[in-house]
């Protein structure tokens, strides 16, 4: 255990990961359960997508500056800021809940979500060892991979059958208890944080950063190598995952399939994207970041878009079940490795900015792409909403396949 906590800088890094943990349950426990309190409300896949695209709204005004403050200021407060915010979310979803409500919660989650993803990685890609970043990086995404196991299965079992019920229910069942569960996580995460912020054991022996440009930061970083395609592919692999999580449900009702189902569905995709990226580290070292990167996408491309064609059987569950073992392990290593990308081509004192404008982009795509989808989904089928993010995978895929292999 001792041998454990030094290899990844002691036990802040335990405490930063508790932290990291709860921001992912909540975000895919909630986000699922919006999703069937909006069809349950009367929603169609067009609001659907609305609702989705709200998450990231706050978070895509916010990013960037909040980055920059970082740089200027440090993490552990913004840990706490975080931690709070998104508790005191939750509780409002205790309240009697409209479409405009739902939208609104959903919008001002993503801002307490994105406090918290900020601080944790720039935590991490502050840290001066490169050949620890993406042992640590991957350590981030497996522990929020194990979230995304726990979470969509939790609110699953939970809600139970509703996405097989027509009769225009007003309430999702159990989604007061899905609630209290992810509002006492967020309580938690704010004695992490506070304990953070009192107590930041290594965290106080790091060189303070050097000064970060006044201006044209975001320049500075856009001008690195690679960094643009890396941030694209952050964007499309992250929506992807989105996408999965606010469509599925609507998939699952259209073709009789039960909340359960769905949760399973996802968590099955959540163990495969763990599996990966506990592999990841010998997989860099024998293919390169540039060309894990381009595989995994185009394997995540082909099983997305298999979706709707497995609905087309009798029987679509053991399909859907492979397709999303398949996606897991296609998707599940995108954000690490653009993660540890980024951070090795940004000097130090743009680190914050850097993750900063890696997610904003995450946000942005996390705003047009669910808009796209939902209106797309809205006008050909539900299948728009499968097949767009496949295709934008494969363009993200190509797009990084340009970039020369010495510049990953």
């Amino acid at each position: 255990m001792l041998e454990s906590s030094a290899r990844f800088g002691g036990l802040w890094f335990v405490r930063a990961m508790a932290v990291a943990f709860i921001a992912q349950f909540i975000s895919s426990a909630i986000r699922p359960l919006i999703t069937y309190e909006s069809l349950a409300a009367g929603a169609g896949p067009a609001q659907v997508g609305v609702i989705t695209a709200a998450f990231s709204v706050l978070a895509l005004v916010a990013a960037i500056p909040l980055g920059k403050a970082m740089d200027r200021r440090g993490e552990t407060g913004f840990l706490l800021a975080g931690s709070i915010l998104t508790g005191a979310t939750l509780l409002s979803l205790l309240l009697p809940r409209g479409l405009i409500l739902l939208a609104v919660v959903s919008s001002v989650l993503g801002l307490g979500h994105l406090l918290l993803v900020v601080a944790t990685q720039t935590l991490i890609a502050r840290g001066e060892q490169s050949s620890r970043r993406d042992a640590r990086f991957a350590t981030l995404t497996t522990v929020n991979a194990v979230a995304q196991i726990i979470a969509p299965a939790t609110t699953g079992f939970l809600v139970g059958d509703l996405a097989v019920s027509h009769n225009g229910a007003s309430h999702v069942p159990n989604s007061h208890i899905v609630v209290t569960i992810a509002a006492s996580m967020a309580l938690a995460a704010t004695f992490s944080a506070v304990s953070l912020r009192l107590r930041p054991g290594a965290l106080a022996d790091r060189a303070p950063n050097p000064p970060p440009p006044r201006r044209g930061g975001f320049r500075a970083v856009m001008r690195l190598p690679a960094v643009p395609p890396a941030m694209f592919a952050s964007l499309i692999v992250l929506t992807a995952i989105d996408l999965l999580l606010a469509y599925l449900p609507v998939f699952g009702q259209q073709h009789g399939l039960s909340a359960r189902v769905i949760g399973l569905l996802l968590a099955v995709e959540g163990i495969a994207a763990m599996l990966v990226r506990i592999a990841m580290l010998p997989m860099i070292a024998r293919f390169t970041r540039r060309r894990l990167l381009i595989a995994s996408m185009l394997v995540g491309a082909a099983s997305i878009a298999g979706v709707p064609v497995a609905g087309l059987l009798e029987h679509p569950e053991p399909a859907l079940f492979c397709l999303m073992a398949v996606a897991g392990l296609g998707l599940g290593i995108g954000q690490p490795l653009t993660m540890a990308w980024v951070a090795a081509q940004t000097p130090v004192s743009l680190r914050g900015t850097a993750v900063s404008m890696r997610l904003s982009g995450n946000r942005l795509g996390q705003i047009l792409v669910p808009l796209s989808a939902g209106g797309l989904a809205g006008g050909l089928g539900l299948a728009a909403a499968f097949w767009l993010p496949a295709a934008l995978l494969a363009v993200s895929a190509s797009l990084v396949l340009r970039v020369p292999k010495d510049q990953t």
